[in-house]
């Protein structure tokens, strides 16, 4: 490995910097090899801090002079970066540094993408671009120039001045480094304006390559209805005279929220009805809403340090989930988000990667932007939402955006602005942000002499470092139903705060029906022993949309699992449950697709798995495929109706509405084609008009081990389209059979199109084989040793995206011994490499433990 002994960073050792930053100039002449950087830093000695010990960040940089207050100084480099003999008392801080933007294809730092120069510089990428005490406490007021024959040349805050060859930028607010950004290059902007609350006329600007300029509408609907939004529901108006995001080919992440300049991966912003599918804009509309919300939750008001990086992230995930449930519907998007997390941050809870939403340990930080931070770190705003109640919530947010403004909080501090705001005592519900693991909630229940008795036991199991867990703070949302499914007793919080409580319910003459944690109210495993009649009950009328989805969840995850034990045909109850729920035309088409929609592999996996049995993949497979057919053939007149009816004859639009009625169409047709053959999913990718439909006729197609011409097809048409063909690549692995995925993957790593060192391509082809489980665990071990090839060629180029990739090993434990010793043999021979990066070796160690 590059670093034998990586250096473990604990939140318990944190110290306040040595010296503050009051403000930076910085001059860019760009050069693809050698861009000079020339910086001017105002410093003053922090009268909080311990030590006067001057450090400044800096990894591969060439340092060619570098003077205090005008008199040339003698820094000690070392690999991480430089000490200097400074004054007690406040000081400027000059320094040059040459850096090749051409060969950083860690995609950190500033560096190229098809010749345009772009930064990325959250978590610690800034110390790559100059030295610099790069940490989020550390913040100051920027002044950049960027000289360079680029036409386009930005950096965040406002424009202050220009000429040819060299733009000047200032942004008036202070910032940590990680907000630091500059694009340089060939691009051309869809432009529009927006005037805020407070009067300001608000200049918005898409910039993208010339041939893209054709997707930026709907990114800027976007953007302002999520000014709008943010106006409205929180008070939070733009502060700046200009809001500018770029679209850029090579990005490991989705999006960020650089002050003022926003750089987003092309795929999360561009978008048209012919080349993107409605899942498509619904995401860009989020990631759009998420980077512009962080202008105050994250930039604003940012984290003292990395490991309260769920401050930002969590809160501001939970605004673009209110933003997208307030423009598409609360329901699905609640079910949409609940099965995200179950898929992906239960799973992290359960295994080797397991750690609390605020960790108190990394050797890379880079490694901890995960599901439980993000997704996870937003249940817990959720919660607390919950349990103050929605004016508690916005008196606690207006207390937070007054008191911190400007300022680099910690986790206390937001939770004392509740506590505060509320008087609620939140000493218990902080052990959320400190316990990993996903607690187990197990309902029981009694009726007696017309009172009904719930009893509620929480238990959190043990984790990585973590063996016992205290009780947490837990909101238990309930509803009871009466026999004949109406509602005695509408939604009630309860709180769970012990290990094991009873609430009583009284005047209750017959035994209720519960049904609990509506809404999804706390993100644990409940388990709750209910009748299939009872399920079946609650999916035909409970009042809460997410439970009802639950129940028919429930119902289904059931019958897969009967059937994989026991070869039973699924219950009769089960299968008029979804006919019901497909025919209810009052029912949203999105709601009923995500009813008639089969639980996952993975999600039968997990469950086996917590039943205490070995997984085996090939039979998951293939039971999920038995029970499709079963209910295909049950719905068989229902669905060709509800195919027919979901048929749109007006222009597209990628709004809820009719993206609900492709989805539930697509699904119908996805279930006939598997019954009738190709003829209708062959018509329908003849007749397509947008991508929902080509993508979903030409699904089936590949389903049913059909549409070779249409992929062909699919590729002449598309081939010059980078995002298009991520699709193409992806698709295919996704529909292979477990016995094709592995060649497969293989074949198209050698197909001309695929870019291996661009992010989106490597995870079209080799995320797409680590999401298809069958095909990942297919026996014989080819899937892991050539993932493991591939992660070997591309750590030393990209080691962020290597290092995620090797989640895919993460449930390695899980299986039985074959395939374990396999997945451990193919770590070990990454784990072995001489050069392995920090962000890899630390998440092969902490896999296998």
């Amino acid at each position: 490995m590059k670093d034998s002994a990586p250096q473990t960073i604990r939140l318990a050792d944190y110290t306040p910097p040595a010296y503050l930053v009051d403000t930076v100039s910085l001059i860019f002449r760009l050069d693809p090899n050698a861009t000079r950087v020339t910086s001017r830093i105002a410093f003053r000695p922090n009268p909080d801090a311990v030590t006067r010990d001057f450090f400044l960040h800096g990894e591969e940089l060439d340092l060619k002079w570098a003077r205090i207050d005008g008199m040339p100084a003698e820094p000690v480099i070392s690999e991480k970066g430089l000490t200097c003999a400074v004054p007690d008392a406040p000081f400027v801080w000059e320094a040059e540094v040459e850096i090749a933007p051409a060969r950083n294809t860690a995609l950190e730092g500033l560096y190229m993408s098809n010749g345009m120069y772009c930064t990325q510089c959250e978590a610690e990428g800034f110390r790559k671009i100059t030295y610099y005490p790069d940490r989020p406490d550390v913040m100051g007021i920027f002044t950049v120039r960027i000289e360079s024959d680029l036409p386009v040349l930005l950096s965040n805050g406002n424009a202050t001045d220009q000429g040819n060859g060299w733009a000047e930028w200032h942004d008036p607010w202070p910032k940590p480094a990680y907000l630091f950004a500059l694009v340089a290059g060939e691009l051309v902007a869809h432009a529009d304006r927006f005037t805020t609350l407070e009067g300001r006329d608000v200049a918005l600007n898409i910039w993208v390559r010339p041939g893209d300029l054709d997707k930026c509408a709907f990114g800027m609907r976007a953007l302002k209805s999520s000014m709008a939004w943010d106006e409205a529901t929180y008070g939070r108006a733009y502060d700046l005279d200009v809001f500018n995001i770029v679209a850029v080919d090579d990005f490991n992440m989705g999006a960020m929220e650089n002050k003022g300049l926003n750089i987003f991966n092309s795929s999360c912003v561009l978008a048209n009805p012919e080349t993107s599918t409605d899942a498509d804009f619904e995401r860009i509309e989020a990631i759009i809403a998420h980077e512009y919300f962080h202008n105050w939750t994250g930039n604003r008001i940012t984290c003292r340090d990395w490991f309260q990086l769920c401050l930002k992230e969590g809160l501001t995930v939970f605004r673009d989930q209110s933003f997208t449930g307030d423009l598409r519907g609360h329901a699905v998007k609640r079910i949409d988000d609940a099965q995200l997390l179950r898929a992906r941050q239960f799973r992290e809870d359960a295994g080797p990667l397991a750690h609390p939403v605020r960790p108190a340990s990394f050797v890379e930080i880079n490694n901890f932007y995960t599901v439980t931070v993000y997704e996870k770190g937003a249940e817990l705003v959720g919660m607390l939402k919950r349990l103050v109640g929605a004016e508690g919530y916005d008196a606690a947010l207006a207390l937070y955006f007054d008191r911190h403004d400007g300022q680099a909080v910690t986790i206390e501090d937001w939770l004392a602005c509740f506590a505060d705001a509320t008087g609620r005592d939140l000493t218990q519900f902080a052990r959320w942000y400190e316990q990993a693991g996903t607690p187990v909630v197990t309902a029981t229940e009694s009726h007696a002499d017309g009172t009904f008795a719930l009893t509620l036991r929480q238990e959190t199991p043990p984790t990585p470092g973590q063996p016992d867990k205290a009780p947490v703070h837990i909101p238990v949302a309930v509803g009871l139903l009466a026999p004949d499914g109406t509602e005695v007793l509408p939604t009630r919080v309860l709180e769970l705060t012990e290990a094991e409580q009873t609430f009583t319910f009284p005047d209750l003459p017959e035994r209720p029906i519960a049904s609990l944690l509506r809404d999804f109210s706390a993100p644990v495993i409940l388990r709750h022993d209910q009748s299939p009649a009872e399920r079946a009950l609650l999916l035909a009328n409970d009042t809460d949309p997410f439970n009802r989805w639950q129940a028919g969840r429930a119902l289904a995850r059931a019958a897969l699992l009967d059937r994989l034990q026991h070869g039973a045909d699924p219950d009769p109850a089960f299968l008029d449950g979804l006919k019901a729920t497909l025919t209810n035309d009052t029912l949203d088409p999105a709601f009923r697709a995500r009813v008639l929609t089969l639980p996952s592999e993975e999600e039968l996996t997990e469950a086996v798995a917590a039943a205490g049995r070995t997984p085996d993949p090939m039979q998951i497979h293939e039971t999920r495929a038995d029970l499709r057919d079963i209910v295909g053939a049950h719905l068989h007149d229902a669905l060709a109706e509800t195919f027919a009816a979901m048929q749109i004859a007006a222009p597209y639009d990628p709004g809820a509405e009719q993206a609900g009625m492709r989805t539930l169409g697509n699904l119908a047709l996805s279930y006939l084609t598997h019954l009738e053959g190709p003829s209708r999913a062959r018509s329908q990718f003849e007749a397509a008009r947008d991508m929902t439909q080509q993508l979903g006729a030409l699904s089936s197609l590949l389903d049913i081990r059909d549409g070779g011409a249409e992929l062909a097809r699919f590729r002449d048409r598309w081939q010059d389209d980078r995002l298009v063909m991520n699709k193409w690549f992806s698709l295919q692995i996704a529909r292979a059979t477990p016995a094709e995925a592995a060649p497969l993957a293989a074949k198209l790593a050698q197909d001309p199109a695929f870019d291996w060192k661009n992010p989106n391509r490597f995870r079209s082809v080799f995320g797409a084989l680590a999401g298809h489980p069958a095909g990942f665990h297919a026996p014989g071990g080819a899937a892991y040793d050539l993932l493991v090839d591939w992660l070997i060629r591309l750590d030393p180029v990209n080691p962020q995206t290597a290092a995620r990739m090797v989640t895919a090993f993460e449930t390695w434990a899980r299986y039985d011994a074959d395939r374990q010793a396999a997945m451990r043999h193919a770590l070990e021979r990454l784990r072995a490499r001489p050069d392995l990066s920090r962000d890899s070796a630390e998440m092969v160690s902490r896999i296998l433990g």
